[in-house]
């Protein structure tokens, strides 16, 4: 944050002792400067107009991350488009851990992850959540269990699309999800109908 105002300094400081505030008349730039203070690729930029106000009052609560789950082929076209990091929901079929005796460490997993009744594709989980992934699935059998996965990079390399986990990956388990119950019908239903025929 900088300014060009005289007040500058004055809302750094209610900045600073406020815990939650609200501002006006504030402008985001891009960090185009050769010595960066941050790299951080944006700048709020204040002026004499900057208000800042601390807030007191409970305000809504807004869900952290709102639940999109694509479509295998809306993920074979956001694996040319680097800016969007998808949501899948799936079935988890396959489970395979570099070390599964040290899930502490930041290790990788691999999971086969069948998006719809023909399509399996392959999650590449590194790091926090690899070792997140571990616990959980240590906590109980996931296997054949049904999650949505958020925040994916999907690639496609040689003609197969892969899934990789971001810092920003969470795990959904919960059956009460909308999401995951839909999945969960179109499974159930796929399976019946197979059985029929």
């Amino acid at each position: 944050m900088f300014g060009t105002s005289k007040n500058t300094k004055q809302i750094i400081l209610e900045l600073l002792s406020a815990s939650c505030a609200t501002t006006t008349t504030f402008f985001v730039i891009h960090n185009s400067r050769q010595r960066k203070l941050t790299q951080l690729p944006y700048n709020i930029q204040i002026n004499q107009k900057t208000i800042l106000l601390n807030v007191t009052l409970d305000g809504p609560i807004f869900s952290v991350h709102s639940l999109s789950p694509q479509k295998y082929r809306n993920l074979l076209r956001l694996a040319s488009s680097p800016t969007h990091l998808p949501d899948v929901v799936g079935q988890i079929v396959i489970i395979q851990k570099i070390k599964p005796h040290h899930p502490e460490l930041n290790i990788d997993a691999t999971i086969g992850l069948r998006l719809n009744r023909s399509t399996i594709v392959k999650l590449i989980l590194c790091d926090k959540q690899a070792a997140d992934f571990s616990i959980l699935q240590s906590k109980k059998d996931r296997k054949f269990k049904v999650m949505i996965v958020t925040s994916l990079i999907p690639k496609l390399i040689q003609g197969k699309l892969i899934l990789h986990s971001t810092p920003a990956t969470i795990f959904y388990f919960n059956k009460s999800i909308d999401y995951i119950k839909h999945f969960k019908r179109r499974i159930r239903d796929y399976a019946k109908t197979c059985s029929t025929e």
